[in-house]
């Protein structure tokens, strides 16, 4: 998938979704029938008489497309996990759907170096199989960069080398029984290599968000047509209600619009307008050191929208550029962040991603499912760090219906 990606770029997405979806669909059967002969294996190991195991469905098209544009919009390097994911899915519901066939027991037996949500699993220890241990008929562990697995036993007395479910419990109740609380002492421990790679991604991106101060629903990716710059006058900031009817008025104008549109009111209450016409992106670094403290927002457009703010681009040039306030709209909702004053992008972008590699668990915390992924996905994400941060920096309120 990466070397596909280094060739073929990811603008194209239907010839993006349709390769995912190849290389999903080969390697998942492989994955399922792999898992099928471990099984079978298992079986005649303990001496149980069962009939053959049954692979289970690779990942659909619709699966496929859907993580495809959750992942594609948010970070692109991310897009071979997520096709690594959905071919170890096809091996896991193949074990599980096979154990709640015939009875069997399970549990998730850490490998590698371990997060605490799979450490938290773990300390459960050996589970009786159900139906309710599917979601939507999916094995529901499954996440990124992640080599834990299920294990499967017929009976009581067969167990996995280095499973101690107890050793886990104990690590578990150590953190009070809270796995946030846990992540907190993970990366204690591992706080000097993890900030060292985190300060070289974060190193590339403010170089990249401070030279291109730029809003968009997908980042930078996306084609320039002719670019527009206004100056618009002046506002008392003073006037609420002069402020608020600004705001809206360029909410009504260009909500649906095809192409991401921008407006910028700076600390002196000079107000700016600019689009280049790119249905992805909008520069706004013209505007320079008139942007700290500034109030902006900017839309995405109804084919590109992922219904929050972008985490490669949005989000990184608000902190780079000294953005006080910024909201987004698009033809659903309107979404606000507030820059918070006491936390750093570095700070923010460690708890983001430990908070996106368990999105899903978030997800579910909430009600959601797989089919809540594409307008909900990057909305959780970013209303889940804050809430981990401590801090009350981000809203989103439904607009349009």
């Amino acid at each position: 998938m990466r070397e596909y990606i280094r060739l073929h770029g990811t603008d194209d997405t239907e010839a993006l979704i349709s390769y995912a979806y190849a290389v999903i669909t080969r390697y998942g059967e492989g994955s399922a029938e792999l898992a099928c002969q471990m099984y079978d294996a298992l079986a005649e190991a303990e001496g149980v008489l069962l009939p053959a195991a049954e692979p289970a469905a690779t990942a659909s098209y619709g699966e496929v497309a859907r993580m495809v544009h959750a992942t594609k919009d948010q970070n692109p390097e991310n897009l071979p996990s997520g096709v690594s994911r959905l071919v170890k899915r096809a091996g896991a519901d193949t074990t599980l759907h096979n154990a709640v066939r015939d009875g069997a027991e399970w549990a998730w037996v850490p490998h590698g170096d371990t997060c605490p949500f799979c450490i938290t699993l773990a300390s459960r220890g050996w589970q009786r199989a159900s139906k309710k241990m599917l979601k939507g008929g999916h094995a529901e562990h499954i996440h990124s960069n992640c080599d834990c697995e299920f294990a499967v036993r017929f009976h009581s007395g067969t167990s996995v080398a280095g499973y101690d479910p107890e050793k886990y419990l104990r690590q578990y109740r150590a953190a009070g029984s809270d796995v946030n609380a846990m992540r907190r002492i993970d990366y204690a421990a591992r706080k000097d290599a993890i900030n060292a790679q985190k300060r070289a991604a974060y190193a590339v991106r403010k170089a990249e968000a401070t030279l291109h101060s730029q809003r968009g629903s997908g980042g930078s990716s996306g084609q320039n047509g002719e670019t527009v710059h206004r100056f618009l006058g002046k506002v008392d900031l003073n006037d609420a209600q002069q402020v608020e009817a600004l705001k809206d008025s360029f909410c009504s104008n260009y909500a649906s619009s095809k192409v991401e549109n921008m407006m910028v009111i700076t600390r002196n209450g000079e107000v700016y307008y600019m689009t280049d016409n790119n249905p992805r992106g909008v520069d706004c670094s013209y505007l320079d050191g008139k942007l700290k403290d500034s109030y902006n927002i900017h839309t995405h457009p109804p084919d590109t929208t992922q219904y929050s703010f972008s985490l490669d681009a949005d989000i990184p040039a608000a902190f780079a550029d000294g953005t006080r306030i910024m909201e987004a709209v698009d033809h659903k909702y309107r979404y606000r962040f507030v820059v918070p004053e006491n936390i750093t992008f570095e700070q923010w972008d460690r708890v983001r991603s430990d908070v996106q590699d368990h999105a899903l668990l978030y997800m579910a915390e909430r009600g959601m499912g797989v089919d809540d992924i594409e307008e909900n996905e990057l909305h959780v994400i970013i209303e889940e760090t804050c809430k981990q941060l401590g801090v009350t920096s981000y809203s989103r309120w439904e607009v349009h219906k």
